[in-house]
């Protein structure tokens, strides 16, 4: 039998990894199951099972992947800006299209972040989420900084961190408030953040 190449194995796994994603955010980690998963993507379990020994392995490998490739796309956009006003509000509206808009994101960010404190799986997934999301935030600053659109003075890694806490509470906001939560307004306070991290720089 002709062995499969790499290109179709890599194929194959992302379709998994893909249909994996969707399954645990419309029904959460404790009601999707691998059947799911099949059912999704239309491969059998013994396909699943040749790239993911278990469930947590794909929860883990699904999970990682889409955020490097959603953080990866919201990097590149803010690249294609100009100012470092244009490039924040191009991540502003990358995150709010992933997060917010994304249809069951909050709920799934909601619920993982409730389990964080309980499996080490998902802590170490939340975890590593918030740190990309920060790193990717840095090095649009950095750069904007290195182009002096930014004051050197600018305490990049604090003000990143600072975003990074505010979106992920916004996140919670939408979800507690039955999903009011404005574009307009989420833009505004990171703007805010912006601003007061450039005033306390040039002082």
């Amino acid at each position: 039998m002709p062995r499969i190449s790499a290109e179709r194995e890599e194929a194959t796994r992302r379709r998994i990894l893909k249909a994996a994603r969707q399954v645990f955010v419309e029904k959460g980690f404790h009601r999707a199951s691998i059947d799911d998963v099949v059912a999704a993507c239309g491969l059998s379990v013994g396909a699943i099972y040749t790239y993911f020994p278990n469930k947590d392995e794909l929860i883990r490998a699904s999970i990682l992947d889409a955020n490097r490739e959603e953080s990866d796309a919201v990097l590149a956009d803010t690249r294609a800006a100009g100012s470092v006003g244009e490039r924040l509000d191009r991540g502003i509206r990358g995150w709010w299209r992933y997060t917010i808009e994304a249809e069951g994101a909050p709920a799934f960010l909601a619920e993982a972040w409730g389990e964080a404190s309980r499996r080490p799986l998902i802590r170490d997934l939340m975890a590593r989420r918030h740190e990309r999301g920060i790193t990717m935030t840095s090095i649009m600053f950095r750069e904007c900084v290195e182009r002096g659109d930014l004051p050197a003075r600018v305490d990049v890694d604090a003000l990143s961190r600072t975003i990074a806490a505010l979106t992920d509470g916004m996140v919670l906001e939408h979800v507690v408030s039955g999903g009011t939560l404005r574009f307009e307004d989420a833009q505004n306070r990171i703007r805010l953040v912006l601003e007061a991290a450039i005033r306390e720089a040039a002082a």
